[in-house]
């Protein structure tokens, strides 16, 4: 038998955007809901009882909305019920997925700052449910916003089933502890017929659950469970529970049942002084393979995420008046889009059953939407704010500067753009390290559609076109010359270099075509498999880097479907759930010997190029299931192998794959991935219990061992897959047996609410940068952020300049760490505007596993004043600045806060 006395009724709405109604209905529901936990808390208000009605919100995002428009007094009813502690509000907007980075965690929680000041609010729980895991990093943004405890209400449909109620101090990357609960499921308290049977829980549930509790060791008295209304996901309080918690207690009923917040329950559990197991590594999630149906979408708003943070900082520092109107109207609502996408609903609970029903289609629609309205507004943010900082550039005299002829760049100054405008480009910089700056310039920046002093369509206009979905032809530079790319340019940390016209040139200028199979270029080796595709070799610095035993090429193309074509629903050959077991865990339905079909492709056509960047490698291939043909192209430059690939996708509904191979020679490698902002090692940090068949990394992968290693930079597809073919093994514990690495861009592979299928283009990019020595954390980030900002940033000089200009045609704005060598342990996450003209909020963390003191020194921006603040930007405390440079000391994998003055 358990100790447990006291269970702690939780009972909440489970918040899916989507699944069961569409997303407006959603939000208009989630009014409703809270509109009627107001009314059922305050009826129980005065009732000093356990059976008294009490209600938790399970994201801060529905409540914002409410708050948006409900009236004065029904503000001031939930208050009042709140600070009764017959409400209570949790601390995540969203049910979030590991999709997100620390700084887009911290952008996350910033909404904590107004539901607290301004409403009175108390919030020190976070809930997150259905989720099957968090990126490492919420721990310690959890304990910055104010946060002492966390429950996890995990979903074991296709997830994971760790041995629950787990309570446990979760060790944050700092060494902080936040309390942490791996719970049952947030639906588990109405199957155990508390709230619908008396006798389901008396005889047949309480004591298999007593009798699980006793197995797994659960010491404590108190007992967390939560429940919905019957309706289940998105469903309202329901108002019978008070009156059957009340009857199961009168009639003695045993264990105590206490309707309860996770708060309340946190304080009874504290007050028994239990001595807690201490976890520590990444709670690696289950169920993001999901996002592999939408590849697409994940790209996009990956893309989008680096344009707002570009955006935000370059505003911050030119201090323009019209983009921060811009900035202040629009910034909100796209980071708002952004963080929607990365919620955990994709779909709705017929998309799979109904793959091209109205219902499902309405779903993806508002999902997407998400995606593609945070990229509008980023691009529109980015590019007032790459004006703004044109404006204050000083325009060399462009007599000066020597020139392309028209003929010989295919520059024509018709179409109202004139000569002078196009001599010099201004490249900036957003990197807190200086960088050579190389690639295609956006048609539109060179040739103004309208006038070049533009300030509203023409500038807006200047994207149109540029973000191409895949690969460019390339060969469209053997059709006139059109592509007009940049030569390398150094360009300052946080800085900008105005170009003159002489570093752009057609991609076709001096341009060489072959058909080689073996390349050597910049201290690179390659050999190219003209069958299949990819790279069989790949030397450099007198190691090969490919397995010559693998069954795939180091960037081949991978075709993957359940084997089982006859199957009535072939995604149960992956996993096979038991909904009817009298189990209190429902049994693993992973099948681990699942039949797949795996196939590559072949090539269609081989070209070498030889451009004014570097050499070029161009392979059109034909694989299964693809529309038309896989276009990939290897860029071989100065430091790593560029990898791009893009498809078609097919409306196939039957479950399938994608993957690019990389197949590392380097046996007994270590493997770790940015998990957010800090590495993540395979095994050594990851939680137990947690998934170890895939993983979601942010900017990067890292093979390491033998004194040497190698980095895989992944911006735009953060699914993969370590030794092997590991999807649906529900690996216990993880072995890198072979240092291979699988790219998975795409899959079908869920069987509720994500994709059926993905018709459309698919664009994947990796970069390969092999290393000598130990593994460098700072030198893998470099190369992730490099790699997920390879496109330049430009923008022309040719609107009217600002009337204080910075001194110099080429500067850092501020010199943050790192910003000479890239050396400094201390990350630039996000620099912002601050809440006052002429200040700016930025957001560092300390990368490494000492205390550090670092250093931001003035450049073109002079700092007057500094002072650290809190995660929301208080509490500030002020800093010494000396001779233009303020030194901040920062604990070891911790963030820090500034504000300056400049």
């Amino acid at each position: 038998m358990s100790n447990v006395e006291t269970i702690h009724v939780v009972h909440h709405c489970h918040t899916d955007i989507g699944y069961t109604h569409d997303p407006p209905v959603v939000w208009d529901l989630q009014d409703r809901f809270i509109q009627e936990a107001v009314d059922l808390a305050e009826r129980d208000v005065g009732l000093d009882a356990d059976h008294a009605f009490r209600w938790t919100v399970e994201t801060t995002e529905s409540l914002r909305r409410w708050l948006a428009h409900a009236s004065a007094a029904d503000i001031d009813r939930f208050c009042q019920v709140e600070r009764a502690g017959r409400i209570e509000v949790t601390g995540l907007p969203l049910n979030l997925t590991p999709l997100t980075d620390a700084d887009q965690l911290a952008e996350a929680l910033q909404g904590l700052r107004t539901l607290r000041q301004q409403h009175g609010l108390t919030i020190r729980h976070a809930m997150n449910c259905d989720v099957n895991g968090q990126a490492w990093p919420v721990a310690d943004l959890l304990l910055d916003a104010g946060i002492r405890s966390l429950s996890m209400a995990i979903n074991s449909h296709m997830g994971g089933t760790p041995p629950r109620p787990d309570l446990f101090w979760w060790e944050a990357p700092s060494g902080r502890r936040l309390l942490t609960l791996g719970g049952f499921h947030y639906m588990w308290g109405w199957r155990f017929g508390i709230g619908r049977s008396a006798e389901s829980l008396r005889d047949e549930w309480w004591p298999r659950v007593d009798a699980h509790l006793d197995a797994i060791g659960y010491g404590l008295r108190s007992l967390l469970l939560q429940t919905t209304h019957p309706f289940g996901d998105n469903g309202t309080g329901d108002p019978n529970l008070s009156a059957w918690i009340e009857a199961w207690n009168t009639a003695g009923g045993r264990p105590r049942i206490l309707l309860s917040t996770p708060s309340e329950w946190v304080d009874a559990v504290l007050a028994e002084e239990a001595d807690l197991p201490v976890r520590r590594g990444e709670w690696t999630d289950f169920w993001n393979f999901g996002a592999g149906s939408s590849a697409r979408e994940v790209r996009v708003n990956r893309a989008s995420r680096d344009r707002l943070r570009t955006a935000d900082a370059l505003v911050a520092a030119v201090g323009d008046e019209a983009a921060h109107r811009s900035m202040s109207r629009y910034r909100d609502a796209a980071w708002r889009a952004l963080h929607l996408f990365d919620e955990h609903t994709w779909g709705v609970d017929t998309s799979i059953s109904a793959p091209h029903g109205e219902d499902t289609t309405a779903q993806w629609m508002h999902k997407a939407h998400t995606a593609w309205e945070a990229r509008s507004l980023s691009l529109m943010l980015q590019r007032d704010a790459l004006a703004a900082l044109a404006a204050r550039v000083p325009r060399p005299d462009p007599s000066s500067a020597s020139g392309a002829s028209e003929a010989e760049d295919g520059f024509s100054p018709g179409d109202g753009v004139r000569a002078d405008d196009v001599q010099q480009i201004v490249v900036v910089n957003p990197l807190s390290t200086p960088i050579a700056a190389s690639g295609p310039i956006a048609h539109h920046v060179l040739h103004a559609r309208g006038t070049p002093e533009d300030q509203t369509a023409g500038r807006h206009f200047q994207d149109h076109g540029s973000a191409r979905d895949g690969l460019r032809d390339h060969l469209d530079a053997t059709k006139g010359g059109a592509t007009q790319v940049l030569l390398p340019t150094e360009v300052p940390a946080f800085g900008y270099a105005v170009v003159p016209r002489a570093q752009i040139v057609p991609l076709a200028k001096d341009l060489h075509e072959s058909e080689e199979a073996e390349v050597e270029a910049e201290g690179f080796r390659l050999s190219f498999d003209l069958e299949r595709g990819g790279i069989t070799s790949l030397v450099h610095d007198g190691h090969e880097w490919v397995d010559p035993d693998a069954d795939w090429t180091l960037g081949g193309f991978i075709h993957e479907e359940v084997d089982d074509r006859n199957h009535d629903w072939a995604r149960r050959r992956l996993f096979e759930p038991t909904w009817n077991s009298e189990e209190v865990e429902l049994p693993s339905g992973w099948q681990p010997d699942w039949p797949a079909r795996r196939r590559g492709a072949e090539v269609a056509a081989h070209r070498v190029f030889h451009t004014p960047l570097g050499v070029t490698i161009v392979q059109h291939l034909r694989a299964p299931d693809t529309d038309g043909l896989i276009r990939q192209r290897v860029d071989v430059r100065r430091g790593h192998v560029a990898v791009e690939t893009a498809w078609e996708m097919t409306t196939e509904t039957h479950p399938e794959a994608t993957y690019l191979a990389f197949p590392l020679a380097l046996p007994g490698a270590t493997a770790r991935w940015d998990g957010g902002g800090l590495p993540v090692e395979m095994e050594a940090d990851q939680l137990p219990d947690a998934c170890r068949d895939f993983a979601t990394v942010q900017r990067w992968v890292d093979l390491e061992g033998h004194g040497r290693g190698i980095t895989l930079a992944t911006p735009d597809a953060p699914l993969v897959q370590l030794g092997g073919f590991t999807f649906a093994k529900h690996i216990e514990t993880a072995t890198l047996d072979q240092a291979h690495v699988l790219g998975w861009p795409t899959n079908t592979y869920w069987e509720t609410n994500f994709r059926a299928s993905q018709p459309g283009r698919v664009v994947a990019r990796y970069r390969l940068a092999p290393y000598r020595g130990a593994f460098d954390e700072q030198r893998a980030h470099r190369v992730g952020i490099e790699a997920s900002h390879a496109a330049p940033l430009v923008q022309h000089l040719g609107e009217p300049t600002h009337p204080d200009p910075f001194p110099d045609p080429s500067a850092s704005l501020l010199r943050f760490p790192g910003w000479d060598s890239g050396a400094s342990p201390v990350l630039t996450l996000h620099v912002q505007p601050g809440p006052e003209a002429g200040t700016l909020d930025i957001r560092l963390l300390n990368a490494s596993d000492t205390e550090t003191t670092t250093e931001i020194a003035s450049g073109a921006l002079r700092i007057l004043a500094a002072h650290a603040t809190d995660l929301f930007g208080t509490e500030e405390a002020p800093l010494a600045v000396r001779d233009g440079s303020v030194e901040v000391t920062i604990d070891a994998r911790r963030l820090a806060h500034l504000r300056l003055r400049v």
